[in-house]
């Protein structure tokens, strides 16, 4: 009896297996000359009828299928699981799960299809877990910080088209109604415009963008847009635009690198103890007032989001420095004393 040597069986292995990495989930196809020339790229000496050949007897056993095009093209089948070897291990599994929760406004809708085979494969390997992985995702939950709020609802085809332009550099036509507080963004005709990037804040997905004609950057929130159409015309980036630089500028009233203040605030102790668990700054220093009030010191950046949170401890908190902000806080006082006074 003849028996195929070893290292002919390795190799067939391995060429096959780089083959099947190389052919991409439909509707991408590659055809079977362009997938002989990466084949011998990769070191595999082989001839295009051996390629054809192990395709024909790989497709009997894998969701793998041909094309009537000339030349012929190969395809994963769209509902074709992952072929990982190694398998997903059940951390990673985690991982993809937690992912396909919370990165569906932030990712666009291609990359969330082309991972959808990782995801349903997540899925599997956390059923079959018996150490509690498969609970895990029952078990945790991230809460917004403030009200918990839904976020506003954007139209599919608007975030397909949006994501799609700003990935490929392409301009875009859209109409957009007008925003909450009734003056018009835009009028009803449709708009041409270069976006730039996009920006999630609060659950409120916005695009940084030029309109035609304009050189002055604006923001545009998804969910406002009633239609988008992308155009085969490339965008206009103003010359040296970085989204980072755009933010730091307090566009979003998130300064990143904004001037600096010293801030010195009086608290009631009992909230002493959530301050000195989660610091607002690395120099932050806390001293005891009195056994009713402790004073904190630190370092921190002047931005809106600095007032909130001071706000959000009402009268358990009184600001002392710098000047300027202890007198918005105490023309904020006089007003809220003319509001409820009877």
């Amino acid at each position: 009896m003849s028996r195929t040597p070893k290292n002919t069986m390795r190799s067939t292995l391995l060429r096959q297996w780089t083959m099947l990495r190389m052919i991409p989930r439909s509707p991408r196809r590659i055809g079977t000359g362009d997938l002989f020339q990466r084949i011998t790229d990769a070191g595999f000496a082989v001839d295009l009828r051996t390629i054809q050949r192990d395709l024909n007897n790989l497709a009997e056993v894998l969701p793998l299928a041909a094309d009537q095009s000339k030349p012929q093209g190969w395809s994963w089948l769209p509902e074709a699981g992952q072929f990982d070897i190694p398998g997903l291990e059940p951390e990673a599994a985690l991982a993809f799960h937690m992912a396909e929760t919370h990165l569906h406004s932030v990712l666009p809708a291609s990359t969330l299809a082309s991972l959808q085979p990782w995801f349903t494969s997540a899925h599997k390997v956390l059923d079959e877990q018996g150490n509690g992985l498969a609970k895990w995702p029952n078990k945790i939950r991230i809460l917004p910080q403030g009200l918990p709020r839904s976020a506003p609802v954007i139209d599919q085809s608007v975030q397909t088209a949006v994501y799609q332009a700003v990935l490929q550099d392409c301009k875009l036509e859209v109409s957009y109604s007008k925003n909450a507080d009734g003056d018009a963004e835009l009028d009803a005709s449709r708009q041409v415009l270069s976006p730039l990037a996009l920006v999630v804040r609060n659950r409120t997905v916005y695009l940084v963008c030029v309109f035609d004609g304009h050189k002055d950057l604006r923001q545009l929130a998804l969910h406002r847009m009633n239609a988008a159409t992308i155009l085969n015309t490339s965008t206009e980036r103003p010359k040296d635009f970085s989204i980072d630089n755009y933010i730091a500028r307090g566009e979003f009233g998130i300064p990143l690198n904004p001037r600096t203040v010293k801030l010195e605030a009086e608290f009631l102790n009992h909230v002493a103890i959530h301050l000195r668990e989660s610091p607002i700054a690395q120099d932050q220093v806390i001293t005891t007032v009195d056994e009713d009030n402790v004073l904190l010191r630190a370092t921190v950046t002047d931005t809106l989001e600095l007032r909130l949170w001071l706000k959000s401890f009402g009268d358990e908190v009184e600001v002392l420095k710098p000047a300027a902000l202890r007198r918005e806080f105490r023309d904020m006082a006089e007003n809220l004393n003319d509001y409820y006074a009877e």
